[in-house]
């Protein structure tokens, strides 16, 4: 799976000023809202009723938010490093620091599942763990994954 099929360069920033997870979700809302037919609302309340399920934390400062939108019509994605790390009732208890957020019309069972494997796994890779953490830039952090998902 190439990235671009969920992610866009422009979804791909570095954060400074995000000191919660409700602000990281805020932040992930608006950004998703200007690239579907869904309003940040709705967005920021079908990520929020996910973590009340329980925590999207992966552990390794990594959280991959998630949610189904009935308004949204393709699955689309933000990917956030956050230069302050963040508590996020990670399983480690470590703080997160980067976060790929990923928002699935809402008939999307499988393949919101196989999007949320396939982040999962490029995401539990060291290396590519500490280049995103050395990266200083959107566009570098978006080659970062591009590179990563080619393989």
């Amino acid at each position: 799976m190439n990235i671009r099929q969920l992610l866009s360069p422009d979804a791909t920033l570095v954060c400074s000023q995000i000191s919660s997870k409700k602000k990281v979700l805020e932040k992930v809302s608006e950004i998703i809202a200007t690239n579907t037919d869904a309003t940040e609302k709705t967005i920021f309340e079908s990520l929020i009723a996910r973590e009340k399920l329980g925590t999207t934390a992966l552990g390794n400062g990594v959280a991959i938010p998630h949610g189904r939108v009935a308004n949204c019509d393709k699955v689309t994605a933000v990917f956030l490093l956050l230069e302050s790390a963040i508590d996020y009732d990670a399983p480690d208890k470590q703080a997160v620091d980067i976060i790929f957020a990923i928002i699935v019309p809402d008939e999307a069972h499988e393949e919101h599942l196989r999007h949320l494997a396939f982040i999962a796994e490029i995401l539990s890779q060291q290396k590519i763990l500490t280049k995103i953490r050395h990266a200083h830039s959107g566009e570098a952090l978006f080659e970062i994954l591009e590179k990563a998902t080619e393989h």
